[in-house]
């Protein structure tokens, strides 16, 4: 295995309003997937990958978190940055500020099964620009074109978009570090950086688990076994 040098910093200090009222007492990040907290996923599979150094960067329930870190990850290089109640892109600066490497930033919400090495390797070709990874999206419901008069004149069940959606697994240059500083809203960042071309996608199209709602947390449970086939 070859150990890699970059951080990573694990994003992990929303409140999970929408998965009220599981997480009025534990942080989305700790809540169990096929038994394991999604923060144990997630850091089991970038040291699978032969990462060694990690942020968790936390608010909400810090306390929780840092427990759960020293108890399951003794044994693994790792800062908890409590930053409390600010937006992503604060949290986001306080992290890079006591990392002298390139590193990968991701959300501590998602599991994915993305080739984390083969991200590594696209970043190499592109030095100069951030990387995002992106994932297809499918409509759910049946789509329709109309003209003026009301006619339908295309129907498509369940389409496939040409956009894609982002699902974090960042791989942040540290000469770009300094972009950080410059905005204010993670979003708007992303969008001047896709303005300036220094933004790549790197594209995934195997699994995808997020978790933000009730209804996905279900669906999580049923598709997480699919991570390790």
């Amino acid at each position: 295995m070859i150990k890699s040098k970059e951080t990573v910093v694990i994003l992990c200090g929303g409140k999970g309003l929408r998965l009220r009222p599981i997480t009025n007492d534990i942080p989305k990040p700790l809540i169990e997937i096929d038994n394991k907290p999604i923060l144990e996923h997630i850091i089991n599979q970038f040291l699978s990958f032969g990462f060694e150094k990690f942020i968790i960067a936390t608010g909400y329930k810090s306390k929780k978190i840092e427990d759960f870190m020293k108890k399951k990850f003794k044994d693994v290089d790792y800062t908890v940055i409590n930053s409390g109640d600010v937006n992503i892109l604060e949290r986001i600066r306080h992290c890079i500020s006591k990392i002298q490497t390139n590193c990968i930033l991701c959300y501590g919400d998602t599991l994915t099964d993305l080739n984390i090495n083969k991200l590594r390797e696209t970043h190499k070709k592109n030095k100069n620009v951030m990387l995002v990874s992106s994932y297809p999206i499918r409509i759910p419901f049946g789509v329709m074109d109309i003209n003026s008069s009301n006619i339908v004149t295309k129907f498509e069940e369940k389409p496939l978009l040409t956009q894609v959606m982002n699902i974090g697994f960042f791989y942040v240059p540290k000469i770009m570090f300094d972009v950080f500083s410059k905005y204010k809203k993670f979003e708007i960042l992303l969008g001047n950086l896709a303005k300036q071309k220094k933004l790549k996608s790197f594209k995934h199209t195997g699994v995808h688990i997020t978790v933000n709602t009730v209804a996905e947390l279900e669906d999580a449970q049923e598709n997480a076994k699919k991570l390790y086939k």
